[in-house]
């Protein structure tokens, strides 16, 4: 008699407790595919703003900035490329971040100093402190301290030129740059008067010589044309001892005073709007925002009409 062969064993699984065959219609699973098993689903790409400006979360670091760069479309990709090398080839310690979806450039401790952003025709390079950069970058801003380079399709390679690009970020990074929380702190601060504001003219250690006289002069004329100008001290650097410069303010700047070997220059932040009936500006009359009065040894000011001069600057900061 031949033999029997033995019936193979069902196989079961578990479910809720009681053992189901797989006769029963139970089907095994792939690996991975349990109920806690994730899908590998592709990374949606990011989101164009207005003008095509790529939409990056916000977050320190190269990583974040690539990502932006990798979003810019067309042939700006090229453009973002070609600034974050310049700008590490520069500066191989820059600091990188993305805010406000735009790349942002700093050294540690020292602020920011250029952000881009992307518009429909070009891309944006800004300085915070371009007013302080020469030779000036062309792009007036609202921020008077701040100006911008405008990159259109085939500018680089063509009459952009690099070397002076580098330089600007050579001396964006040599001063203090621009802090988001400068602005709020400031706020925040009980506003000194200029005629109580001892503390802040200590700061300022002025030669002693017509320069120093000088400055104060400026300083009893400013105060007696506008006594709610506040004075601060600003922008300590090698270059002027790490005294600062004297910034005087009322809902924005009026103007600052800087000493030099052979003269006081007095900036207005936005004299190039100011009515200047009696000439005094003498200096920086290339601009689009700034003026500037250089007082040197021996000169004279008429001090009714500088008077007449912050009172509309203050009047232009209040206004705006």
């Amino acid at each position: 008699m031949a033999k029997k062969t033995p019936p193979k064993p069902v196989k079961v699984e578990r479910k809720g407790g009681s053992e189901v065959g797989a006769r029963n219609g139970a089907r095994s699973r792939k690996p991975g595919a349990g109920p806690g098993a994730r899908r590998s689903e592709p990374r949606a790409a990011p989101v164009l703003l207005a003008g095509g400006n790529p939409q990056i979360a916000k977050a320190d670091g190269d990583a974040p900035v690539q990502a932006y760069i990798a979003a810019m479309p067309g042939w700006k990709r090229d453009v973002g490329r070609r600034l974050d090398a310049l700008i590490v080839r520069t500066l191989p310690d820059a600091r990188k971040a993305v805010k406000w979806n735009s790349p942002f450039y700093g050294l540690g401790g020292r602020g920011w100093f250029l952000t881009f952003h992307v518009f429909t025709r070009y891309v944006k390079v800004t300085f915070f402190r371009g007013s302080s950069l020469r030779p000036l970058p062309p792009v007036a801003s609202k921020d008077p301290e701040a100006r911008s380079l405008h990159i259109h399709e085939g500018d680089w390679g063509g009459q952009l030129d690099e070397d002076v690009l580098a330089g600007w970020v050579r001396q964006a990074a040599a001063i203090p740059g621009w802090d988001p929380g400068e602005k709020a702190a400031r706020k925040r601060a009980p506003e000194k008067r200029v005629a109580g504001a001892k503390g802040a003219r200590a700061g300022v250690e002025e030669p002693g010589d017509w320069r120093r006289e000088t400055l104060s002069r400026i300083r009893r004329l400013i105060e007696q044309a506008d006594p709610e100008a506040v004075e601060e001290v600003k922008w300590r650097k090698p270059s002027n001892s790490m005294a600062g410069v004297p910034v005087w303010s009322h809902s924005g700047i009026i103007c600052t005073g800087e000493t030099y070997k052979d003269k006081v220059k007095l900036t207005f932040a936005k004299g190039a709007a100011l009515d200047d009936p009696a000439g005094l500006f003498n200096s920086s009359l290339e601009g689009n925002t700034r003026r500037a009065i250089d007082i040197r040894q021996g000169d004279k000011v008429d001090e009714r009409a500088f008077k007449a001069l912050i009172r509309a600057a203050v009047g232009l900061n209040t206004s705006s």
